[in-house]
């Protein structure tokens, strides 16, 4: 007896629940009297009566019956034991505004009385809530299909391990060159047999498994040549559904690899010119001390010996200043001949000029500067020629820039490499803005330094931090031995 009225009080408990937490319009009253015994707070709302307005009067003599004689009919079917079940009716709430209604009602024991539930759905905000999704919907197809990125919208099958399509945009069907209607309610394998070949398949099973997001480049290959680009967004909605949302950026990438060439030819005719630069250099140079210079020499030794056989004084001084000039014409010679190319780099050897460039960088700037040089490297004279002048324009940066004590210049040999590396104890700086340590009216600066190694097969690495020197070298391979042509050839 004790559990049917624990059950039966459990019963209650949930009825009474059900009834307050109804969206409808719910109330409940006396089957003799009709009196309200209680309402929730939907039927207050419909209505626009309070709880307190309504309990305690006639259902039958509220003013929300547009048609009173419709619960009249109502209540004597339900005395004959009947049920009514929505029923459409008109009804008006508090202020006489006009409202639509789903009806039904039945008989029920309460307290051991029968009494009469009425339920009313509210058919203009059921009606509003339709517009509404309608509209929605409307604006997520136009939004869907008007999208520039393909949409694809997958349902998983067998337990995450295949997937069907349930919608796809129009730019989709652009992009894919298949129509929607074609596709829909097919294994996805089925409608794009690609999804299995270029790895989509396995991170639609990834991001349904674990729900993270995943971004898929694919390449799609034809004839053993990239045919297409996408770029894949594919995401998990709460209802489970995959998304892919994608773009066929191929002509974007078209675009990318054709600026790379171009990048890539500028930068090897840049670097060519470099070297053909560095050869007018030398024969330049070459031209200076082989031509002008012994002749500026030759002409310096004829005068030495006329000077004895000038008739008066006056004509001796003039004589003399003339030679002055002449001197200072072959210092300047040979200081230019210098500049352009050093001669001691290509009659002695890369490592010789190195010591001459660490004496004249001694001199120059006041910092000590040791050179500790390998030997038995078979280099170009076009090889040896950006290393030297780009060890040249490291040492200039240090004078410059790094507030040193003290550089070390090795060279170094390696099975595959030939090192050169500057080291300084100055106080360094930030590797992240070395693009921009470019020295005006000087194309050797780090980031051309970089370019020009580059071309050749080479690097630069660089080691520094501030408040702790610098480490810079420069890397070519040993098949830099080999003419610039047999290098660009490879």
């Amino acid at each position: 007896m004790e559990a049917e009225q624990e059950t039966l009080q459990a019963g209650r408990q949930r009825f009474y629940k059900a009834f307050q937490t109804s969206d409808d319009a719910v109330c409940l009253c006396r089957m003799a009297t009709a009196e309200v015994v209680d309402c929730n707070g939907g039927f207050s709302r419909f209505t626009g009566f309070s709880r307190e307005e309504l309990v305690g009067r006639a259902v039958t003599g509220l003013p929300i019956w547009y048609k009173p004689e419709i619960l009249a009919r109502l209540i004597t079917d339900l005395h004959r034991g009947g049920a009514v079940m929505d029923l459409e009716v008109a009804f008006q709430d508090k202020s006489g505004q006009p409202r639509l209604g789903k009806l039904s009602a039945m008989r029920m024991h309460h307290q051991a009385a029968p009494h009469l539930l009425l339920v009313i759905r509210d058919l203009d905000a059921l009606q509003k809530t339709r517009e509404a999704l309608a509209r929605s919907e409307a604006r997520f197809r136009e939004l869907f299909d008007n999208m520039s990125s393909g949409v694809v919208v997958l349902e998983p099958s067998a337990a995450g391990d295949g997937f069907l399509v349930v919608n796809f945009n129009r730019a989709a069907e652009r992009i894919e060159g298949k129509k929607r209607q074609d596709l829909i309610g097919l294994d996805i394998t089925e409608a794009l047999p690609a999804t299995v070949s270029n790895g989509l398949l396995e991170v639609y099973r990834r991001v349904w498994a674990d729900g993270s997001p995943a971004r898929h480049p694919v390449a799609i290959y034809r004839d053993e040549r990239i045919e297409m680009w996408k770029e894949n967004y594919i995401y998990k909605l709460p209802s489970g559904e995959i998304v892919n949302v994608y773009d066929d950026i191929t002509e974007r990438k078209r675009a990318e690899e054709k600026l790379f060439r171009y990048q890539r030819q500028l930068q090897s005719l840049a670097s060519e010119l470099s070297l053909a630069e560095e050869r007018e250099r030398r024969n330049l140079a070459a031209e200076l001390h082989d031509q002008i210079g012994q002749t500026l020499s030759l002409v310096k030794i004829k005068l030495h010996g006329l000077r004895d056989h000038l008739p008066d004084r006056p004509a001796g001084q003039q004589f003399d200043e003339a030679r002055r000039f002449l001197d200072q014409a072959i210092r300047d010679t040979r200081s230019l001949t210098l500049e352009l190319s050093p001669p001691v780099l290509y009659e002695l050897g890369l490592e010789a000029a190195l010591e001459w460039l660490a004496e004249r960088f001694r001199k120059m700037a006041g910092i000590g500067c040791t050179v500790k040089a390998a030997t038995g490297a078979a280099l170009s004279d076009d090889i040896n020629g950006v290393l030297f002048r780009s060890a040249r324009e490291l040492l200039f940066n240090v004078y410059k820039h790094a507030e040193a004590q003290q550089v070390e210049v090795r060279t170094s040999l390696s099975r595959d490499s030939f090192q050169v590396m500057v080291k300084d104890d100055g106080i360094g700086f930030e590797t992240d803005i070395i693009e921009t340590l470019t020295t005006p009216g000087n194309a050797y600066g780090l980031f051309s330094i970089r370019e020009r190694l580059s071309h050749l097969g080479g690097g630069m690495r660089v080691n520094s931090g501030p408040g702790r020197g610098t480490v810079i070298i420069l890397e070519v391979p040993r098949a830099a031995g080999k003419s610039t042509e047999e290098i660009s050839a490879s």
